[in-house]
């Protein structure tokens, strides 16, 4: 099955959220939609799958026309799509769901009528090559996401699309999932399957896929044709970032300068936690300085969220170990963890600005504005410093919109300029690449490199795709412990 997108377009009241894209997926090939949140890659996705129907531009599939009336009819003509968050029933088992949708495929499902019976040889065949560890007893409410995730493959699976699309399909798996997932999808391809795959990552993007379709503000930068063209293309972008920052670097007067004589913001001290959900974080000592940006790369699994947890004070956990945050001014305050004292309460209290992982929740809240979002600190002229953060982040979005109209990137850049607004001398960021395509992430290289430029401090938690060679000092957390990677100054 080929599918081509002519001129596709999707209007919103105040925004477009995808702008004349024009590609192709041709059959047997697996294809990638890379760029950051809200770049339009869920939006095309969707268009293709029938969840929305097109303000401009239309689909062919094989070189005919055709316009779906719902994701029924898509799905019933061959085109399967799997969301990153599947909509799975909770308080039942992983078979029990499969089952349904196994039954619903016969037409066995009727209403009122409901028997558990053994999955089929089709579902167990699939699940031995793609899930093998799906307890399938298990109540998806128990899952995790990456679980989730193989329930829904499964179950679209079950139907031999003729064109699988998968939404962010890495984004619970571990390294040897993720593997697994592509070696598969090779062999799925190799027998006349189209797949597309949306994904934020580079490294995904240019180790599996066969064509390269980059958006950027609802908008096609460039559907490279291999891996090596799109390789090319990171190289100049990123190389034409390195200038910037340089030229930066050399232009920054001699009084900023002077300000970055390398003096201690925030030093951990055998820090440990035991939290109930999260990994144990055995041993942590890091040091973040004035003048600097400080990495800490690890996985999950590693305790990078129990750390940014213990860091950023927000989540109560069974803490020990000594803080020290020394202020601009030269005061040092020692925080004892196990008396509870490094709060998220006191950091802001210390011109600390915090930008959580967890930006949908933590960072915000998606019943509330955007404008109360981002005033959050302010006690009068709300909505016209709402305008100028969001023209700021350039996000289009009107203040009274629902946070939860923003998309992860947009989010993640509105929230980033709320913290910078309050001129912090210290500011946490935790995994701030996840979700920006290469522009953003170039951009925001940029401004932290600028923004320690001026004697402030960066502390970055969580650095995958973050560019190592702008950090003074990198740490790698393995098995719940901080190990001092390299430093460039002492």
């Amino acid at each position: 099955m080929t599918i081509t997108t002519h001129g596709l377009t999707k209007k919103y009241p105040l925004k477009t959220a995808l702008d004349s894209v024009s590609i192709q997926w041709a059959t047997g090939k697996i294809h990638a939609l890379v760029g950051d949140n809200g770049a339009g890659k869920s939006t095309l996705a969707a268009l293709v799958c029938g969840d929305y129907q097109p303000s401009e531009g239309f689909i062919a599939i094989d070189g005919k026309k055709v316009q779906w009336a719902s994701p029924k009819e898509a799905l019933e003509n061959g085109i399967a799509l799997v969301h990153q968050r599947p909509l799975l029933a909770p308080a039942l088992t992983a078979k029990e769901n499969l089952i349904i949708k196994t039954r619903t495929l016969a037409g066995e499902l009727q209403k009122h009528k409901f028997f558990i019976r053994n999955p089929s040889k089709d579902l167990l065949t699939l699940k031995a090559q793609w899930a093998p560890e799906l307890p399938l007893n298990s109540y998806v409410k128990d899952l995790g996401g990456n679980m989730r995730f193989y329930i829904s493959l499964l179950g679209s699976l079950l139907r031999h699309p003729d064109c699988l699309i998968l939404d962010e399909p890495s984004a619970f798996l571990t390294m040897e999932e993720r593997k697994r997932l592509y070696t598969n999808l090779q062999k799925l391809a190799a027998t006349g399957t189209t797949v597309a795959v949306i994904t934020h990552s580079q490294a995904e993007a240019l180790t599996y896929p066969d064509t390269i379709s980059l958006l950027h503000d609802g908008k096609l930068v460039q559907q490279f044709m291999n891996r090596e063209d799109f390789k090319q293309y990171l190289s100049t972008v990123q190389k034409s970032n390195s200038a910037e920052v340089n030229m930066q670097e050399k232009d920054e007067p001699a009084e900023n300068k002077a300000a970055l004589t390398p003096v201690s913001c925030i030093r951990l001290e055998h820090v440990r936690a035991t939290p109930k959900n999260r990994p144990v974080l055995l041993n942590a000592d890091l040091e973040a300085r004035y003048g600097e940006i400080t990495c800490v790369t690890g996985l999950a699994e590693a305790a990078i969220g129990t750390l940014e947890d213990v860091i950023t004070g927000m989540s109560p956990t069974q803490s020990r170990g000594t803080v020290f945050f020394t202020d601009a001014d030269g005061t040092e305050t020692k925080l004892n963890l196990s008396r509870g004292m490094l709060t998220a309460g006191f950091l802001r209290n210390h011109k600390t600005a915090i930008v959580p992982s967890d930006r949908a929740l933590r960072g915000s809240n998606p019943n509330i504005t955007v404008e109360q979002m981002l005033t959050v600190y302010e006690a009068s002229d709300t909505h016209e410093k709402a305008l100028v953060l969001i023209e700021k982040a350039a996000v289009r979005i009107q203040p009274q919109e629902k946070a939860s109209a923003l998309s992860g990137g947009m989010l993640q850049r509105l929230v980033l300029e709320r913290e910078l607004s309050t001129d912090p001398s210290l500011l946490i960021l935790c995994n701030p690449m996840q979700g920006l395509d290469i522009q953003s992430q170039g951009a925001l290289c940029k401004r932290l490199t600028a923004f320690a430029g001026k004697g402030k401090a960066v502390l970055v938690i969580g650095a995958a795709d973050f560019p190592l060679s702008l950090c003074a000092r990198v740490y790698t957390l393995e098995s719940g412990m901080t190990q001092l990677s390299f430093t460039t100054k002492e």
